[in-house]
């Protein structure tokens, strides 16, 4: 009688019964940080990518600060970071386009314009009344995103230039709070990410230009941020189709 198998066919076997009574387990999707401040524009585009895709997105979103997102990814707790200012030294570093800071004041506020020096001047108490740039004799609450949070250190570093904020300036955690105090309080003002601006809060000019997207293609809105996606090292399938798909729909 013909012998079958030999080494390999034992070593198969033996493979097999190693296996036998065990259940695979499904691996868990990557996962993308952001910072609170990006969290609207980059939910935006997770919810257009997936009608894109006509499914459910094969990766997780979640938010952290940008020390905290960098340490995730450098864990293995995330495979990427979405975020402003410099990438990590060593990382890799893709550029997802240029996002408007836009400067919010109360739907009731008659002001529809500001120079930069008037921005500064509001953030720093020089100016403590709307009156003094055309509004009512209603008292400035300036707010800012909390320190490390990269739209708010934009926003320190090109209108404060080094100067420090009044100190009664209120800091919160995500563009939502930022918002919700500019609702209530008919003095306040504050920046947020366009993408997260809502139709009830009053956009404002600076150097007479709106936010959108084409003064920011032209370089005529003074105050934008570059966002990137970074990580120690370019990520595969399929966070890498989801940078591709942003890149080539060019969105803002």
């Amino acid at each position: 009688m013909k012998r079958t198998g030999g080494p390999w066919a034992l070593a198969l076997t033996a493979s097999l019964v190693a296996c036998a009574g065990t259940t695979p387990s499904l691996a868990e999707p990557p996962r993308l940080v952001s910072q609170p401040y990006y969290e609207t524009v980059v939910v935006d585009w997770a919810l257009s990518y997936a009608r894109d895709l006509e499914t459910a997105l094969p990766f997780d979103l979640a938010t952290a600060t940008r020390a905290e997102g960098i340490r995730q990814v450098e864990d293995g707790d995330a495979t990427l970071l979405v975020t402003s200012g410099e990438p990590p030294e060593g990382w890799f570093a893709t550029p997802l386009g240029r996002q408007a800071l836009a400067v919010v004041v109360h739907p009731n506020n008659p002001v529809r314009d500001l120079d930069l020096d008037e921005l500064q001047d509001l953030y720093t108490g020089r100016l403590s009344s709307w009156e003094r740039v055309g509004g009512r004799d209603v008292a400035v609450q300036p707010i800012l995103p909390l320190p490390g949070e990269p739209s708010g250190d934009a926003f320190r570093e090109r209108i404060l230039a080094g100067a420090p904020p009044w100190p009664g300036t209120l800091l919160a955690p995500t563009a939502a709070a930022t918002l919700e105090v500019v609702q209530e309080v008919e003095g306040a003002v504050g920046v947020v990410p366009l993408a997260a601006v809502t139709a009830d809060l009053r956009l404002v000019r600076l150097g007479g230009v709106l936010p959108g997207d084409s003064t920011v293609a032209s370089g005529s809105y003074p105050l934008t941020v570059e966002l990137f996606a970074t990580a120690p090292v370019e990520p595969g399938p399929p966070l890498r189709d989801f940078l591709v798909w942003i890149q080539s729909h060019g969105l803002r």
